[in-house]
């Protein structure tokens, strides 16, 4: 019966697909914050791969091999990393990422996969059977939203709390969040994401970044510059410091015009931003949902540990530019960012 239990275990964790998609390798998904783990908490592996291929939908799900599941309800340091060091044993057992696998994140899943990753050594993987190839990270909240602040300051109830903050907060969260223990939310503050895994690690995470609506923009104004409604650019470019950005790159606005632009000036280590969708919002960062304004390219033309980056894109005088230059994918409104990343990278 254990025998049995364990294979039923393991073909569920497999997700059956079994297929490489990403430039010949397995790909494993990574899903965000999952507001009903809050409320209500699956305590089953069977319960939270389900709800983690709702998550990401029925593109990404189609063309993933493994789910990297997780409860928000607990903590980066406490039961995620144990449920993640779990996921990684068992990638070492069978074996499926000797050659390699591509991670593909949404969301918080930046900041947890960064967590764990920086644990590898620390709990004896064998890197030679779990190669991490690279990781896409779609709208990636590894240096966290200030969404996470307004919604502890109302849960812990602290000093004098506007309505326009606590209705905010109420639905960033999607309940109310009064005496609620936020679980993950707590390492959502941008100073506390930015105090987790902050070594340097080898492997390339590739920035996929929107500036779009949500919720009819009124979590913007809570926001530190551009965001997607949920995620700021700081964190969602990969930016090595917390700041009210604009873009993703000095170089380029989000929209593609080539001239100068309030970016970053650094980024942390081996983080590469690769695309701004200019009306694509948090969550339709991770559907085939087709949003219209432009993907701008910002690095393009190079190559990650096999894995091919080189969108179609172009550079010409636009007239919602006033004949300025822009960079964009061409033909781009045709797909969502998620397929065009797919189309592309599937090379």
């Amino acid at each position: 019966m254990k025998l049995k239990i364990m294979f039923i275990t393991a073909l569920m964790l497999l997700s059956a697909a079994a297929q490489a998609t990403i430039a010949g390798k397995p790909v494993i998904l990574v899903h965000g914050l999952q507001m009903d783990d809050l409320q209500s908490p699956l305590t089953s592996d069977a319960a939270m791969l389900q709800r983690s291929r709702e998550y990401f939908g029925e593109f990404w799900t189609a063309r993933g091999d493994i789910h990297h599941f997780w409860s928000s309800s607990q903590r980066v340091s406490g039961g995620i990393k144990d449920q993640f060091r779990r996921h990684f044993e068992r990638l070492e057992a069978t074996g499926q990422c000797a050659s390699g696998c591509v991670w593909v994140t949404h969301s918080t899943g930046d900041l947890v996969l960064r967590d764990a990753l920086s644990r590898l050594g620390q709990w004896g993987i064998d890197r030679n059977r779990v190669r991490v190839l690279a990781v896409i990270d779609l709208a990636g909240a590894g240096g966290g939203t200030e969404l996470a602040d307004l919604a502890v300051s109302v849960a812990e109830g602290g000093g004098l709390i506007n309505a326009a903050i606590r209705n905010v907060a109420e639905l960033f969260v999607g309940f109310d969040v009064s005496g609620q223990n936020l679980g993950v939310i707590n390492d959502l503050r941008p100073a506390a994401s930015r105090s987790i895994a902050q070594s340097n690690q080898p492997f390339p995470r590739l920035r996929f970044a929107g500036t779009g609506s949500e919720f009819l923009s009124v979590t913007k104004p809570f926001i530190s510059g551009s965001d997607d409604s949920v995620v700021p650019l700081h964190s969602a470019c990969g930016a090595l410091r917390r700041g009210s950005y604009d873009s993703c790159s000095r170089n380029i606005t989000n929209n593609g015009i080539l001239t100068s632009a309030n970016g970053p000036s650094s980024f942390l280590f081996n983080h590469f931003p690769i695309i701004m969708a200019e009306r694509t919002g948090h969550n339709d960062m991770r559907s085939n949902a087709t949003n219209g304004g432009i993907y701008a390219t910002i690095i393009n033309d190079v190559t990650f540990n096999g894995i091919r980056v080189d969108f179609n894109d172009e550079t010409r005088r636009r007239f919602f530019a006033f004949g300025r230059r822009v960079r964009s994918l061409r033909n781009g409104d045709s797909k969502s960012i998620s397929g065009h990343i797919f189309d592309t990278l599937n090379n």
